[in-house]
């Protein structure tokens, strides 16, 4: 059977996927990403949640569609609430990062050591935040471009390590990546926090621990970029 072509965002987060027995796939709705997987060898079996009974449907159907059904567990439930048994990988992909943080909070226990594969296009911070409480650390920070939107995949491992406040603002291994998307993701990351700053500084009320946080971002963003 011919493989179905994935967007930029799935095609960075297979590669980013580990060889694995059992792997986890949470919202997984139309389950491109597991269904490549699969087909490629990447993973032998995998879970499929997803909190609505449409989406799971649409699951369902990729699975029957490519033939794949005896391979996955098709699981209706919230969060991580559906997993029962360990698994070598967990991926949470395309929701913001609000959600992502409240269901790593919620189902800490679920992760029984699992590899986290996280994608979100807002509110990082607060998925770095999730990761140290739950004590995992992040090892990658990848950015991509897909439909005209950066997103970012985030990859973690059990083992805390305590970020400093700017690194859960602007990630740490984000820093290491060799993505030649990288400039230009930071690039953009410098406007949106210019523009915030000239916002912040033309408010009524000053918030001077904010606007230090946005002037040490900026700085931070503009050395990289330079050296």
């Amino acid at each position: 059977m011919q493989y179905k072509l994935l967007d930029p965002r799935l095609t960075l987060a297979f590669d980013l996927y580990d060889l694995c027995g059992l792997a986890a796939d949470i919202g997984t709705d139309h389950a491109y990403l597991p269904a490549a997987l699969l087909q490629r060898g990447r993973c032998q079996r995998m879970i499929l949640t997803d909190i609505s009974p449409s989406a799971l449907n649409n699951a369902r159907e990729e699975m029957i569609r490519t033939r794949l059904l005896p391979k996955v567990s098709l699981r209706l439930g919230n969060g991580l609430s559906p997993l029962n048994e360990p698994c070598e990988m967990i991926s949470i992909m395309g929701m913001g990062g609000r959600t992502i943080r409240d269901i790593l909070l919620s189902g800490a226990d679920k992760l029984q050591g699992a590899t986290l594969l996280l994608s979100a296009h807002t509110d990082w911070p607060l998925i770095r935040e999730a990761v140290q409480s739950v004590g995992y650390h992040l090892v990658r920070e990848e950015p991509c471009l897909a439909a005209g939107r950066y997103y970012l995949i985030l990859k973690a491992c059990p083992g805390a390590e305590i970020l400093t406040p700017q690194q859960i603002r602007t990630g740490k291994p984000l820093f290491s990546s060799v993505s030649p998307l990288l400039p230009a993701f930071l690039s953009r990351r410098r406007e949106i926090l210019s523009v915030q700053l000239k916002g912040l500084l033309s408010a009524s009320v000053a918030d001077d621990v904010l606007i230090r946080n946005v002037q040490e971002d900026l700085e931070l963003y503009t050395r990289f970029l330079r050296d």
